[in-house]
């Protein structure tokens, strides 16, 4: 065991220790005088036998390291590490920051409870410093009241984000440290704090620190903690099983928003809850603007700890001792005794045996008017005597059979009824079965008791015994055709959440509802989502253009584009047959469905050939230019006749519209 006797020792030099603040199951925590920089600071000593451990101090330095890289006005500050060569051997050390306040378990042990402003106004300050934490790639894994520092304590009733309230984090890195040699055993020692994906698979991650200032929180409103069992195991496995308890169940006023609040941080699925502190800072954030400003100061009435017996155990005592309280003795004034005798109490005359050889006994006074008087008082003494007996029978009867009665409800939850009826009625109890809904306890198994388990009632009193009709169901309504804001009111009328897709449609408005999962008339649980898909409009296309392609080209790929396609033809001297001439519309946007017309290239237009033999040049110039062709010419012979004498090509021949056609003259 680590003592005091390091107080007064100068670690590595520097750090002159003043005291032991406290001693935890991996280090002892001293408060030192840091005499290069003249000022106080926390010293945390590593108990010498983790410096064995193989690995230990080159881990914890590092992770020191990292810790003290964090800048957050709500973490304990880190100033320095490393490893004393102590007189119990090699002990690794960090350096903090010297916080003079309270934790918080003593200042929540001290009140019982915060009011409303408070609990958030330290949980805000916890959550900054887990998202600086969780920024620089550090998880806590150990977070818990007595981890809170304050700078100073709270005052008794505390306003909304007064500035006395500034909570700092300690620890941080030394969980991540630690965990490589932490046992069983000391897992457990935080086990009222742990996420259930650390209980199942060891696995710690930001969500895990979310998780517990969720319990935290819960803790900070309500002064108990939500989970607690006979056992740590016992314990952890309601941390996986059990339902969260609402808060709301010890105040009416609290606004809803809390315990939904305190649900999202503690989920037991690690993806439900905030990623990291950040997150879950702004859900507090939230929170925080929605909640009325008056309600900050309320709170759940709590009195402080302190230890004591059961109550019925106070009473059995009580009971007890005033059936033993001893009679009252006579007492001799002075001026009745003997002359020459002290004052004193002495006992009742007649009370003590008689010793032999004794003188009889001598009455105050001499006349024997005495006597009488001291008669009286015996039995008066007598009369008190029984008086007080039957006082302590009284009692007796009222706490252990009568009114005062006694009896601690037994927990029930999660057995079918007949099971914990039978349990009730052993306990001397009455029960008196409720049924409701319940979104997480099966059909037909017992929710929980009014009043709640571990209370203590009069067994005339009845114990309603809630027990599950399942998760309640309601018809999903029709909202095909609605539109979105529309779809969404029904929808939160019939107590279900709705999540949105779009798409586009050729035949729904846009904004409004094509269709929706689960179908109209479905019998859903009351908290289930109904996906809706919600009409963009008419689909826009951009034209594909096809001028130059082929005519199954382009006809392919219009119908690919979702549109129609119109095909005409006509005659190209200059586009091959088969090709797209020209389309229309050529560029732009359309909708699907629309119609594209494209015009198919023919090829030239072909015009058979007139006949001009023995026409003049001018005559069949003029003939053949009008049917759409070219002329040229070429004389043969000298003769000079002007007659057109042959043609090329020749007439009654197919050629294309524009082709040259050469005459022959004489």
């Amino acid at each position: 065991m680590q003592s005091d006797s390091l107080i007064g020792a100068v670690v590595d030099t520097r750090y002159s220790v003043i005291a032991r603040l406290g001693r935890g199951g991996m280090a002892t925590v001293y408060r030192a005088h840091d005499a290069r920089l003249d000022r106080d600071v926390a010293v945390k000593m590593m108990h010498p036998y983790l410096a064995e451990q193989p690995g230990f101090v080159e881990r914890f330095n590092r992770e020191a390291r990292a810790a003290a890289r964090l800048t957050s006005p709500y973490v304990v500050g880190v100033y320095d590490q490393g490893v004393w060569d102590s007189p119990l051997g090699p002990q690794a050390f960090l350096v903090m920051e010297y916080v003079a306040g309270p934790d918080v378990r003593s200042e929540l042990t001290r009140l019982g409870s915060f009011n409303l402003g408070t609990a958030l106004e330290l949980t805000r300050q916890i959550l900054a410093a887990l998202a600086a934490a969780h920024h620089a790639g550090l998880i806590h894994r150990d977070v818990k009241p007595e981890n809170i520092l304050l700078t100073s304590p709270l005052p008794p009733v505390s306003v909304f984000q007064r500035p006395e309230i500034h909570a700092k984090v300690a620890d941080f890195g030394l969980a991540r440290a630690a965990s490589s040699v932490t046992t069983a055993s000391t897992t457990m020692g935080t086990v009222a704090y742990i996420a259930p994906e650390i209980v199942t698979n060891q696995k710690a991650g930001a969500p895990s620190d979310v998780y517990a200032v969720g319990i935290m929180l819960y803790e900070f409103l309500t002064g108990s903690l939500p989970f607690h069992a006979a056992t740590p195991i016992a314990t952890a496995y309601q941390h996986i099983n059990a339902p969260m308890p609402p808060v709301a169940e010890h105040a009416e006023w609290l606004p809803p928003a809390v315990d939904s609040f305190i649900g999202l941080l503690t989920a037991k699925n690690p993806a439900d809850r905030p990623a990291d502190g950040a997150a879950a800072l702004a859900a507090l954030d939230d929170l925080v603007k929605a909640t009325p400003e008056e309600g900050f100061m309320r709170r759940i009435p709590v009195i402080p700890t302190q230890p004591a017996p059961p109550a019925a155990t106070r009473r059995l005592e009580s009971a007890t001792r005033l059936a033993a309280f001893p009679p009252p003795q006579a007492t001799q004034s002075l001026e009745d005794a003997p002359a020459g005798t002290a004052t004193r109490s002495a006992p009742a005359a007649g009370l003590l045996p008689k010793q032999a050889g004794s003188p009889p006994p001598q009455h105050a006074s001499r006349t024997g008017k005495k006597s009488p008087l001291t008669r009286k008082r015996r039995v008066v003494g007598w009369l008190t005597a029984i008086l007080i007996v039957l006082l302590a029978a009284a009692g007796a009867w009222y706490f252990l059979i009568g009114p005062g009665h006694r009896v601690a409800i037994p927990n029930v939850a999660g057995k079918p009824y007949a099971s914990a009826a039978a349990t009730l009625k052993d306990a001397g109890l009455s029960p008196l079965r409720s049924d409701e809904y319940s979104d997480t306890v099966a059909q037909g198994a017992v929710v929980g008791t009014s009043p709640k388990a571990g209370q203590s009632i009069n067994p005339s009193q009845d114990v309603t015994v809630i027990v599950s009709r399942g998760v309640e169901q309601v018809t999903v309504p029709d909202v095909s055709g609605m539109t979105e804001s529309e779809a969404k009111a029904a929808l939160t009328d019939a107590r279900l959440a709705m999540s949105v897709t779009e798409a586009y449609s050729e035949t729904i408005p846009e904004g409004s509802v094509i269709s929706q999962n689960p179908s109209p008339t479905s019998e859903v649980d009351h908290d289930s989502t109904v996906s809706v898909v919600i009409s963009k409009g008419r689909q826009p296309i951009d034209v594909p253009s096809v001028i130059g392609d082929t005519k199954d080209d382009a006809v392919a790929a219009i119908d690919a584009a979702g549109l129609q396609v119109t095909v005409t033809e006509d005659f190209s001297d200059t586009v091959d047959k088969g090709v797209v001439i020209s389309q229309n519309p050529a560029s732009g946007t359309v909708y699907k469905g629309d119609t594209i017309t494209i015009t198919v290239s023919k090829g030239p237009e072909m015009v058979e050939v007139p006949n001009v033999r023995g026409k003049t040049e001018a005559e069949a110039r003029q003939i053949l230019e009008d049917a759409g062709f070219k002329v040229e010419k070429s004389v043969l012979g000298g003769l000079g006749w002007d007659i057109v004498y042959s043609q090329d090509p020749a007439a009654g021949e197919q050629i294309p519209r524009g082709s040259t056609v050469t005459l022959v003259m004489i």
